[in-house]
């Protein structure tokens, strides 16, 4: 590892869909991601009315009746449907409107379509055999995440992830990055983001949905990085905007519906947010905001009805746990969308206790320190994968420490977040799915990522690890 691979150039601090803090070094870049907190009690925030314009149309029946768009024609422009889970979203045509609706027969619900900011990270070098195919991979060496899950040792034993097909429902793509163009089906690959293409230009410095991509499957092809499943197919489905970092529900609700219908084996999620039960939540803007308790719990019903919809079709769903740092058993006050949804495998993250250091000072390091800000609970996490931290940023090299994937450019970011430890499971998922000749039910899949995931602290279920940290290569041969 030579430092001579950077500069010491700097930028400035810039705002991309949740926090983040950016450090040029030639073309490996930094990006750490928070989540703002939820605080309805601080007197600093001024409350004030929801932007909100689009209704979301929740029907009694869980897939839309016959007709019913029709009906709701009357009452403004229906601009989404999804009638797979009984979901039509309407511009109504006056204030008037939304009482209306809700007095329709087979009307669940009407509530706000809302946006919200969702979340948006040499010792062990010489446990993969020298065969190994990330060896040829330029930046491979600084990829600690793919040691710490045994992926090498997966690729060694001939299990890349070829006949499986993730779906990255996020904020988009670089198509034309040489580490993601040989895996990316451009056919599939959709944006239900009103204005935007699935895909990123050059123009962005960082694109989050990129840098999942580069996790889950980066190619085998000797240029920068590898994924932990470098032959699965991937698609790309923007469901955040790229120029705000926020998305609607139903953008996310139709992504998954979508996902389901077009032959998805794993969907990863590497988003959510963070519901006060009572009816706050952050907005778009970051604002903390006040609605009916009861337009959130539709607002759940809606997703998990997306969700269940998905796995019954056969996907995989990995979502992010989140990076609010809390830890959600016995916590009734807050509720984590979509991580705390049924039949979601949800991700907390890991990460080394500065690397670099051991590396030069020949220590073996230890990659399974629960990152500082990761969401824990044995009610809240399935397993975890590596996310990256930054607690020695004051040190050098301490973005080593964070997870390097692929970004615009094309470009390499160091990036930290639990939306870095969900796409290391989803290519897992994608590995045992592979093995298994491209079909495998999602309780299967789940049942092998969590019966052979490493304990790290207890034998049963750990409160920052959930059942451990995925293992890769005990996934495709235990």
């Amino acid at each position: 590892m030579k430092s001579s691979f950077f500069s010491s150039k700097k930028i400035p601090v810039v705002i991309l869909g949740f926090l983040v803090l950016v450090f040029s070094f030639g073309c490996q870049k930094d990006i750490i991601e928070t989540e703002n907190a939820l605080d309805p009690v601080s007197d600093e925030v001024t409350l004030k009315g929801a932007k909100i314009v689009d209704l979301m149309v929740i029907t009694t029946a869980e897939t839309l009746p016959a007709g019913f768009e029709k009906q709701l024609s009357s009452y403004g422009q229906v601009i989404n449907s999804i009638p797979e889970i009984g979901v039509v979203v309407i511009k109504p045509a006056d204030s008037n409107s939304a009482g209306k609706i809700a007095r329709l027969r087979g009307v669940l619900a009407v509530v706000p379509d809302l946006k919200v900011r969702w979340i948006e990270p040499s010792e062990f070098v010489t446990e993969a055999d020298p065969l190994s195919i990330g060896n040829n991979e330029r930046f491979f060496g600084y990829q600690w995440g793919m040691f710490a899950i045994k992926a090498p040792n997966a690729w060694d034993a001939g299990f890349t992830g070829q006949g499986a097909k993730v779906f990255i429902l996020d904020s988009g793509i670089d198509a034309d990055n040489p580490d993601l163009a040989p895996n990316l089906n451009t056919g599939l690959s959709k944006s239900f983001v009103p204005g935007e293409e699935y895909f990123v230009g050059d123009s962005s410095f960082f694109s989050h949905g990129t840098h999942v991509a580069g996790i889950i499957a980066a190619a085998d092809n000797s240029w920068g990085v590898i994924g932990v499943a470098p032959y699965a197919e991937i698609v790309a489905v923007k469901v955040i905007s790229e120029k705000t970092g926020s998305g609607a529900f139903s953008w996310i609700n139709a992504g998954i519906v979508y996902a389901a219908n077009s032959g998805a084996d794993v969907i990863n999620m590497s988003l959510g947010a963070t519901f006060a039960r009572n009816g706050f939540y952050l907005d778009e803007d970051g604002v903390l905001q006040k609605e009916p308790a009861v337009y959130l719990q539709n607002l759940i019903l809606a997703q998990q009805r997306a969700v269940n919809y998905a796995f019954k079709k056969g996907v995989t769903i990995v979502v992010s746990a989140g990076n609010g740092g809390s830890n959600f058993d016995g916590n009734a006050f807050i509720f984590k969308l979509p991580a705390e949804l049924q039949n979601v495998i949800a991700v907390s993250a890991t990460a080394p206790d500065y690397w670099y250091s051991d590396l030069v000072n020949g220590i073996i390091p230890d990659l399974d320190v629960p990152a500082s800000y990761s969401d824990f609970g044995r009610s809240l996490v399935a397993i975890a994968a590596p996310g990256g931290d930054y607690d020695y940023y004051d040190l050098p090299y301490w973005s080593y420490d964070m997870v390097l994937s692929t970004c615009p450019g094309p470009s390499l970011y160091f990036a930290a977040g639990t939306s870095m430890a969900s796409p290391h499971v989803a290519g897992v998922a994608a590995l045992i799915i592979g093995k298994n000749g491209g079909e495998m039910s999602p309780h299967d899949v789940t049942k092998q990522l969590l019966k052979t995931a490493d304990k790290i602290d207890v034998n049963g279920t750990s409160l920052f690890y959930g059942k451990g940290r995925v293992n890769a290569y005990r996934a495709v041969t235990e």
